[in-house]
């Protein structure tokens, strides 16, 4: 006898547009378990969460794929593809797994084969098209909460504490302000969140932990910017005392142990292995001070040594000032192929303002057209949402117009990037680097002992 995972997910809306509750889904594949004889070894309920949602996100998900290592799971149940994926990049990643430990998947209300070419390919018409009704479904929704936020409205029903939402608009729910007022007066007279927490129960017979403190603390809304929107919603706690508490809040941060600022961690690419290089720090027997960060592999020390079959074969280290200085001659240039790559990626441009002007001046005149009585109501209305259709589709288009992110922007606009650079603190300087660049890969084979780093390859965020 198999046996078998039952797999089930909806998301919040799905639930209530759809019927796809949990209880329907689980009662569902029990049944077609039973008829097929499968030995059920558990339920996976995925609550509340998208098919496009991060893999890593997905909890029930994870805990499946951890029993399907463990080996009790031969088959994996579901009511439909979608309750699976609608991506198909995760869909592969998560099938590698399934075919290293030979556990197959079943759909109770679809039928897949996927063990012919025309099977496969039906898999991933569906997954793409899945995937592409998740995509306009997503465009939709921003476009709707852009709108929102432009008139000042909120777009989530979870509100920060002491917030509620009264005809779409923030408002402050008098009873609790004070908490919230408490707990900042608190933090600028040197308080900890855990003893804030403490005092506000002694004082207001409210439970509520650290953690929710701190999130209270770090929320720009209480000072009632939301979105990054100023004067989003009434404030709670002015501007300038926010502020202050944000700036003791910086200074609690906890510094390196050599007490450096690293420009690069975390963003350099073994050439051997592909691990992520970490940062060794020299230290001066005089003056007891570290220097001269380098990277190197760690996986060196976990593997064993070069010269050991199957250890990592890049037995050298890579120094962060010469990354540095290769990155300043460099930049200009790596930017401008970067834009001229995404230029060439996207289709011929449009004027997006233009046209939206455009079918702005046309529902201006059909508001004159109707109110003249030149036209009825019935046709009012059709070409009203016909044209609000397009407006909305120009709006969406013009959101997905490939440019380069502002920090990319202002380097390639600075007509002297490296004396501004010189100029900068070192800890802008790694959040620089750190906004720009998503992996940087040293261009040289381990192989080639002994010679100076001269070229590397950036592939920017």
């Amino acid at each position: 006898m198999k046996k078998a995972a039952l797999y089930i997910r909806v998301s919040t809306d799905e639930q209530a547009k759809h019927g796809f509750s949990l209880g329907e889904q689980r009662h569902d594949l029990e049944q077609y378990a039973a008829a097929h004889h499968y030995a059920v070894v558990d339920v996976y309920a995925d609550e509340g969460n998208t098919a496009r949602k991060a893999i890593s996100k997905r909890k029930e998900l994870q805990r499946l794929l951890d029993d399907v290592r463990a080996g009790h799971i031969d088959v994996i149940l579901l009511k439909c593809l979608d309750r699976w994926f609608r991506n198909v990049r995760d869909y592969y990643k998560v099938q590698e797994v399934l075919d290293e430990y030979g556990v197959e998947w079943e759909c109770t209300q679809e039928d897949y084969n996927t063990t012919t070419t025309n099977g496969r390919l039906m898999l991933n018409l569906k997954l793409s098209i899945a995937q592409n009704e998740s995509d306009q479904t997503s465009d939709r929704i921003k476009y709707i909460n852009e709108g929102k936020k432009r008139r000042k409205e909120e777009c989530t029903g979870k509100h920060p504490f002491a917030y509620k939402s009264v005809n779409k608009k923030l408002v402050i729910i008098e009873e609790e302000r004070p908490i919230v007022e408490f707990a900042f007066a608190q933090l600028l007279a040197g308080s900890s969140t855990h003893s804030i927490a403490t005092k506000i129960w002694q004082e207001f017979h409210f439970a509520i932990d650290a953690r929710r403190i701190w999130r209270i603390v770090r929320n720009p809304t209480y000072k009632g910017e939301r979105y990054g929107i100023p004067d989003f919603c009434p404030a709670i706690i002015p501007p300038e005392e926010f502020d202050k508490v944000q700036k003791i809040l910086s200074r609690n941060n906890q510094p390196s142990r050599t007490g450096l600022v690293y420009l690069f961690n975390g963003k350099i690419i073994c050439p051997s292995c592909g691990s992520i290089l970490v940062v060794n720090c020299g230290r001066s027997k005089k003056t007891g001070k570290y220097s001269r960060p380098i990277y190197l592999c760690g996986k060196k020390y976990t593997t064993g040594k070069p010269t050991i079959a199957g250890g990592c074969q890049f037995g050298g280290g890579v120094s962060e000032r010469v990354i540095e200085r290769w990155l300043i001659a460099n930049i200009f240039p790596l930017l401008k192929d970067y834009e001229a790559h995404l230029r060439s990626s996207q289709p011929k441009s449009m004027d997006y303002r233009s046209k939206m002007k455009t079918i702005n001046n046309k529902l201006a005149r059909l508001k004159d057209l109707y109110l003249d009585e030149l036209i009825d109501k019935d046709t009012y209305k059709a070409d009203y949402r016909k044209l609000q259709d397009e407006l909305a589709k120009l709006a969406i288009a013009s959101k997905k117009q490939v440019r380069l992110p502002p920090a990319m922007d202002s380097i390639l606009s600075d007509t002297d990037f490296e004396k501004t650079y010189s100029e900068m603190p070192r800890e802008q300087q790694r959040e620089l680097w750190q906004s720009v660049i998503k992996r940087i890969r040293i261009d040289r084979r381990p192989e080639d002992k002994g010679k100076r780093y001269t070229d590397f390859q950036v592939e920017f965020m």
